[in-house]
């Protein structure tokens, strides 16, 4: 009986722990803040931002594509003019530098003219005499044909009156003559450049003795106001080269400017240690920006392909199947397209079929790029030839 009595307690006090504890944990679970409830008015779904890519953008063009060949080379002058005095004289000054830019016209040296000053005065008081004496000559003379008309003096008065008029007459041009070389030499001492040009070499200091027409000049000047860029091209282009081509050089030293010339002509003789040619294309230089010395990247046109669409090359993508793809923007929505490309030159691709004139195609951003991106696009400049 006290055995039963025992288990009761037993199972009593167990169910009222458990019970206690239920209470507990039903009571913490109430009090214990729960998931937010929607508020009144609010989406039941949470809202998916879509990422906008930025990407740079052209248009395809109808444009002439030229085929070219790269080379390379550097500046030199057209040519090198020996600067000579036309008479012989002391040099008196050499008022440039070697590496002086010259114009045309430009004083590059000067001789002494003391000499040639003291002879000038002395033929100028020759040439006033021989004048004086000229008139007085020329009176006589009429003078005598009048007397002669009335039969004052014989005929041989007369032809003797009228020879020391014509003797005086030729020496008065004599002297003339004279003074005006002299003065003509004088003008010549000062020498002056006879192109545009830059000082490459001075040849004679001052006080020495300068030989008129040697074949040295008092200066060595190097014309510029055009120039050659001068190309090494390979003995196997050397058959699709010929005078006249055009081309376009691109110095280092101005990377965003160029300058369009032709082949002016081609070396006859190849070089030994490089098989290769020097093509030799004239260029324009008004402002005077190319040097000789110079390095330039050239490209020859030896061809050109007139009226087709392009883009830039950088807005293809080939495939693991050497196809072409390029991303077209519509409504800052990109779309993937196949194309068929053509000719490619420089920067320009020749694009068959996929693309018409106006279209907008990517050229910086597209490695981001999936079809039907969202974008965000800037247009680009197109790039150059």
């Amino acid at each position: 009986m006290r055995r039963r009595l025992w288990l009761l307690s037993l199972v009593l006090i167990l169910g009222g722990v458990g019970a206690g504890l239920y209470l507990h944990r039903t009571a913490a679970a109430m009090s214990s803040p729960g998931p937010p409830s929607p508020e009144k008015g609010a989406p039941a779904n949470p809202v998916v931002v879509i990422e906008r890519l930025p990407v740079k953008t052209v248009q395809a063009q109808v444009r002439d594509l030229a085929v070219t060949l790269p080379v390379f080379g550097a500046i030199t002058s057209l040519n090198k003019v020996e600067v000579a005095s036309e008479i012989n004289g002391i040099l008196k000054a050499v008022p440039v530098e070697p590496g002086d830019l010259v114009r045309k016209g430009q004083v590059v040296a000067v001789l002494d003219t003391e000499l040639l000053q003291t002879e000038l005065k002395a033929k100028t008081a020759a040439k006033a005499q021989s004048e004086a004496q000229l008139q007085l000559a020329a009176w006589q003379y009429q003078a005598q044909r009048k007397v002669h008309k009335v039969g004052g003096i014989s005929l041989n008065d007369l032809e003797e009156a009228e020879a020391k008029y014509q003797e005086k007459k030729a020496e008065a041009a004599r002297f003339a003559a004279e003074m005006a070389q002299t003065q003509t030499q004088i003008k010549k001492a000062t020498i002056t450049s006879p192109i545009v040009g830059i000082v490459g070499l001075k040849n004679y200091r001052a006080g020495e003795r300068i030989p008129s027409q040697s074949e040295k000049g008092v200066v060595t000047l190097m014309q510029i106001d055009e120039v050659y860029a001068e190309a090494e091209v390979n003995e196997r282009d050397l058959a699709r080269l010929r005078p006249g081509l055009k081309a376009v050089a691109f110095p280092d030293a101005y990377p965003q400017s160029q300058w369009q010339g032709k082949i002016d002509r081609l070396e006859p003789v190849l070089k030994e240690e490089s098989r290769s040619v020097i093509a030799k294309i004239r260029l324009s230089n008004p402002q005077l920006l190319l040097k000789p010395g110079m390095f330039s990247r050239i490209e020859i046109i030896l061809d050109e392909i007139p009226q087709v669409t392009a883009i830039p090359a950088a807005a293809l993508r080939q495939t693991p199947d050497k196809s072409w793809q390029v991303f077209v923007i519509s409504d800052e929505v990109a779309f993937l397209r196949q194309v068929s490309v053509g000719f490619m030159t420089g920067p320009w691709a020749e694009i068959k079929d996929g693309l018409k004139p106006g279209d907008v195609v990517v050229v910086e951003g597209g490695e981001r790029l999936r079809d039907l991106a969202r974008v965000i696009s800037t247009p680009v400049s197109q790039p150059g030839p």
